[in-house]
């Protein structure tokens, strides 16, 4: 047999299936090694130079096989824009055996023992791209590939299969990563992934943004990444600002584009990618073929919907499955918008199931629809928890009468969810790892009982109903599936939201105190997307909301404001004002405190010169004490003695507890540690204990762009997250990375640690 010779499978996936005699096979020389100048398909004594624009990529390693991709084009031609039939190639694809070490990432002449010698077709139907599925590898084993047209050479690649299922393996490394916005920071983070030692990488969505001009992409960004092009986009509002991919060849022209980068090349070019889609791939926030880019329409009769773009939707479906090299089916004649399933498993000897879900094309609309509540805000974002949970409870009722409670509240879809339970349920691998787009963590505020936070913020809020947090229902019964069939050891990777995070999901989250864990949660931060924090630090900037600035950041003269209301309060009350909203009443009591020289008058002026940069306090808000970096900012202003303001309120908290403890004790004596608790402005004022809004959160860094890598083992889990330094004057930084944190799981312990 031929094994240059493809079967042609849907789509334009092609494969065949690699053989050790391969040449000898195919009429060759009995040697085992590549030639000096492989045979090309061209006999031209002239031939056509060809170009390879967006390198080569592997995907979904699996104990036998692996899909190969690239794209090509006469050299002389435009390497972005699509071009027509008569670009047309022939292209071979050769495969040795073993790592090809030095080759990679270069265009030098692959060698080694050959086990495939494909012909292949690059057509412009598929945008000039192919992809090929090889089968018949040999498991957890090195591969080198490079692609050939009429002697030009791609880059080498090279890819690890998988160890067959019941292997016995003693280790496996891999990286996780997500929301790759090229028009915002930097991309030194893929420079520094190609210093890892890994089989693998999992990429959990946003691979591209569908938008340019966005306010979120108008920051700094790196040099060497110039402003994207659309060929065919649509403006989001009237015939300016921000454009959005519209047709396939925008949705084509950006994965060109974000390919174009050379690290990202030598990345793929280095490591096989598992890769599932999240928003951006389509529409920001989007729900099946549904976008989110204006609040819709709202019927009391029969409930919101939003914007249906089916063919937008089919479109971004097949630029996805051109540029991704994903062992998966496109179904060009499928009606509506469901032209591809992305769900789908690995496994890793019997050390790892990998279980990759897709979260965005079988999704129900928004809990609390826009148009109903107005905008986003109050939909997904800072969302009432109890107005919540009662349309949720609405839409399972009518769900339930047609059949599936869960319809209209799902992230995952009756037949995926079905899928996930029976392949968790099913597995025997060690340790279960969940490919998840969206965070399973609780993140609320809980304002009920905080003073100074404003009126329409007094509520037990969720911050980010997109994720799972607005789908609690499904999320409680995935989760409590896994507590009631004792499924050890599941532990969720995540993107999507722009920080890292790490920490304990529960099916139920309303019970006091938590005890239904069920599996641990790891997030990372986005690659180079602004993060969470920056989105909530702009919005509290707006005058309306600044009162809720310290729920997000301070600054030393933001903590010494708090510091004078502090004192303010605290001298009201021991006057016996009782009603503290008083402006007067307590304004008449410092008034009086100052004349009786209980305190100087400069406690309550404004110290010149403090420092109003921004220090992040949204990290204490979501995964620590609330308040505690507040705290610290003063404490650290009265024991440097920078505000007199700061020194006042420290004193006079030492005064009180001096005056508790009595026989004899000055506020002199009392440590600085024991009144720095009652330096926390939302901390209790008679035990200075501070509201924890979120105890199943281990590790929150809010304000982040990082990736993370896993070392996993038979005994332990462990992952670092690897936090990037901020752009330098337009350059990329050098160090890249600024901070590694360390977590740890032991197996069959639901728990994470912080090391």
């Amino acid at each position: 047999m031929d094994r240059r010779q493809f079967i042609r499978l849907a789509g334009f996936m092609t494969a065949s299936a690699a053989s050790p005699l391969l040449l000898t096979a195919c009429g060759g020389t009995d040697s085992a090694l590549v030639p000096t100048e492989s045979p090309s398909p061209s006999s031209s004594p002239n031939p056509l130079q060809y170009q390879f624009p967006q390198g080569v990529a592997a995907g979904d390693p699996r104990s036998d096989s692996i899909v190969l991709w690239t794209r090509v084009l006469p050299r002389n031609v435009d390497p972005i824009a699509s071009q027509g039939a008569a670009m047309n190639s022939t292209i071979q694809l050769l495969v040795t055996e073993g790592d090809p070490a030095g080759l990679t990432g270069s265009e030098g002449v692959l060698t080694g023992k050959v086990v495939a010698n494909v012909t292949l077709a690059a057509l412009s139907e598929w945008d000039h791209s192919v992809r090929h599925k090889l089968t018949g590898l040999a498991g957890n084993t090195y591969y080198g590939y490079q692609f050939i047209v009429n002697g030009s050479r791609s880059m080498v690649g090279r890819f690890k299969t998988a160890a067959a299922a019941n292997a016995d393996l003693a280790q496996l490394q891999f990286a996780f990563l997500s929301c790759q916005d090229w028009s915002i920071h930097h991309w030194g983070g893929f420079s520094q992934l190609l210093t890892e030692d890994l089989d693998f990488i999992v990429h959990l969505g946003d691979y591209i943004y569908e938008t340019i001009g966005e306010d979120f992409q108008t920051g700094q960004v790196e040099a060497q990444h110039g402003a994207l092009k659309l060929p065919d986009g649509a403006f989001k509002a009237g015939n300016s600002g921000a454009r959005y991919a519209l047709t396939l060849a925008d949705y084509r022209a950006l994965y060109k584009q974000y390919r174009s980068d050379p690290r990202l090349q030598q990345v793929h070019a280095r490591f096989a990618m598992i890769a599932i889609w999240d928003d951006h791939e389509f529409s920001d926030d989007c729900w099946g073929d549904a976008t989110t880019y204006d609040n819709g329409t709202y019927d009391p009769q029969r409930g919101g919907d939003n914007k249906h773009e089916t063919t937008r939707r089919r479109s971004a479906n097949q630029a996805w499955y051109e540029f991704m090299p994903a062992d998966i089916v496109f179904d060009a004649k499928a009606s509506g918008f469901h032209t591809v399933r992305l769900y789908r498993d690995f496994q890793f000897g019997q050390l790892m199931h990998l279980v990759m879900t897709d979260e965005r094309l079988y999704r129900a609309d928004h809990i609390l629809p826009e148009a109903a509540v107005g905008s986003s805000i109050g939909s997904r974002y800072l969302v009432p928890s109890q107005q919540l949970s009662a349309v949720e409870a609405q839409k399972m009722a009518i769900g339930k009468a047609q059949g599936d409670e869960l319809a209209l509240v799902s992230i995952l879809g009756k037949t995926q969810r079905e899928w996930w339970k029976s392949t968790l349920k099913n597995s025997k691998a060690q340790w279960k790892v969940w490919g998840n787009e969206v965070s399973l963590l609780k993140m609320r505020l809980d304002a009920r009982n905080l003073p100074g936070v404003p009126s329409a913020l007094q509520q037990d809020l969720v911050l980010n109903a997109d994720q799972w947090d607005g789908f609690n229902a499904e999320r409680s019964d995935l989760l409590q599936f896994i507590r009631q069939n004792q499924i050890k050891n599941v532990v969720a990777i995540t993107g999507d939201i722009h920080s890292f995070y790490a920490g304990v999901a529960h099916a139920d989250y309303s019970a006091t105190p938590p005890n239904t864990p069920a599996l641990i949660d790891l997030v990372t931060a986005g690659m180079s997307s602004d993060s969470f924090y920056h989105y909530f630090a702009s919005a509290v900037r707006d005058p309306a909301l600044a009162s809720a600035q310290a729920l997000v950041f301070s600054s030393e003269a933001g903590a010494e404001q708090i510091a004078i209301q502090m004192l303010s309060v605290g001298i009201a009350q021991q006057a016996g004002v009782s009603d503290l909203s008083n402006s007067s009443q307590v304004s008449a009591a410092v008034t009086g405190a100052i004349n009786a020289k209980i305190v100087p008058a400069q406690a309550f002026v404004a110290t010149a010169g403090l420092s109003r940069s921004e220090v992040n306090t949204f990290n204490d808000l979501l995964g620590g004490q609330l308040g505690q970096t507040i705290a610290a900012l003063i404490a650290n202003l009265a024991a440097t003695k920078k505000s007199i303001a700061a020194q006042t309120l420290a004193g006079f908290i030492a005064q009180n507890i001096a005056q508790k403890v009595g026989g004899g004790i000055t506020a002199a004596q009392i440590p600085a540690s024991q009144v720095t608790p009652f330096l926390n402005p939302f901390a209790n004022p008679a035990t200075g204990a501070a509201p924890v809004n979120n105890p199943w959160i281990r590790y929150a860094d809010t304000d982040a762009q990082g990736y993370a890598v896993v070392k996993l083992t038979p005994t332990q889990m462990q992952c670092t997250f690897r936090k990037i330094n901020p752009l330098q004057n337009g350059q990329v930084p050098s160090p890249v990375i600024m901070k590694d944190t360390q977590l740890s799981i032991q197996s069959g312990v639901l728990e994470v640690k912080v090391n």
